[in-house]
């Protein structure tokens, strides 16, 4: 990273778009590590194969780690100009973004994070009522993007309704707060950096994650002695939101070239939660950790969770968000993963250029570039 001078003049600049990228380095902000999956693939590989794709004529200088903007002030950020482009959970934007909050909400019951990720990329992308929220905010959204399941990683055997009972769950949301009580757990709220602590000390019995935590990052095999496969949720959100006036400001060929390598960077970072969810139950493995599917009791008490969340989801959202009762955006959103989950039985789903080829047939062959995000 440059120092904060050269920063500081990409800031400035923005400020003066619309105008036309010349050889210009612009600002770019995650709150994730450098080689964190939701950094690595959209933003560190992205940014090179952007300035190489476009012989220099856009460059980003990337602010890794909120060191720039945090989570909650990303969106409004970027509006503003601090920096072009960032990463955005909507979680944090619940009343400027409840729509997009719903299908968040929704994304608890989703077991297949492709299908998530790029179902939630046709809505946010292409459906007029989700997409309009971002624009309303002084954003242009892309590409959205799915973590890899969710899944119990525990200190101790959590397989059946017995285990469970008890049990200190560290939880994110509020659909895993739901579940975990449920089933007689106890929900814990705690930072996710003291995760590794709390079950190595005792305070957490498990933690609803996913499995690339196992061996990189935080590397919960060291402290974990148990990994039950129950699916309890996803996290979604957008990948790359724009700031409008630089967005508006880019010839419509630098345009072209930033959709052209965000479809690809959404394949890849999808690819790699999928590669490193299956490094991290191996790992797990060979480090002693028992993998293993759950139980009939906890897995049919999942499936009664489920149904019965769904149920009452629209009801809950229009309270929660102060909206009409979302039920049609729910099915659509739901409808469109099933649409996915058959589209993704047919190809091999590490192989990348099965991944574009679908991605360019059912959402980007469909996406005007000429005319996306230039008007409200």
């Amino acid at each position: 990273m440059n120092g904060i001078i050269a920063g500081g003049m990409a800031v400035c600049l923005a400020g003066l778009a619309p105008v036309a990228a010349k050889a210009e380095r612009y600002t770019a902000s995650t709150w994730f590590a450098p080689t964190h999956l939701l950094s690595h693939f959209p933003y560190m590989e992205w940014q090179e194969a952007v300035e190489k794709a476009t012989d220099g004529a856009i460059s980003f200088e990337i602010y890794n780690g909120g060191t720039l903007l945090p989570p909650k002030a990303t969106m409004s950020g970027v509006a503003d100009g601090v920096a072009q482009v960032g990463i955005v959970y909507p979680g944090y934007q619940p009343a400027e973004l409840p729509l997009n909050n719903v299908l968040i909400d929704a994304s608890f019951v989703s077991d297949n994070h492709y299908a998530a990720a790029f179902a939630y990329t046709e809505m946010i992308m292409t459906d007029p009522t989700v997409y309009a929220e971002w624009s309303e905010n002084g954003v242009v959204v892309g590409p959205g993007f799915a973590t890899a399941i969710y899944n119990f990683v525990c200190a101790s055997p959590v397989y059946s309704l017995e285990q469970a009972k008890g049990k200190k769950f560290r939880t994110a949301g509020a659909a895993q707060v739901d579940w975990v009580e449920s089933i007689g757990g106890i929900a814990v709220s705690v930072p996710f950096s003291d995760v590794y602590t709390g079950m190595q000390r005792g305070s957490l019995d498990c933690a609803l994650v996913d499995p690339t935590t196992l061996t990189v990052g935080p590397k919960l095999a060291e402290v974990a002695s148990d990994v039950t496969q129950i699916p309890v949720g996803i996290i979604i959100g957008a990948s790359w939101v724009y700031n409008k006036s630089f967005w508006r400001g880019l010839p419509v060929e630098q345009r072209r070239t930033l959709m052209e390598q965000m479809k690809l960077a959404l394949a890849r970072m999808e690819i790699g939660y999928e590669v490193q969810g299956n490094e991290g139950f191996d790992g797990a493995k060979a480090q002693g950790v028992t993998v293993a599917e759950p139980e009939a009791d906890l897995a049919n008490a999942l499936t009664k969770f489920n149904a019965t969340f769904l149920g009452d989801l629209p009801a809950a959202a229009a309270e929660r968000f102060k909206i009409d009762q979302p039920d049609a955006l729910l099915q659509d959103f739901i409808a469109r993963q099933e649409a996915w989950k058959e589209r993704l039985a047919q190809v091999d789903i590490q192989d990348q250029d099965a991944i574009l080829g679908l991605l360019d047939e059912f959402i980007f062959s469909k996406i005007d570039v000429d005319s996306y995000g230039m008007a409200d």
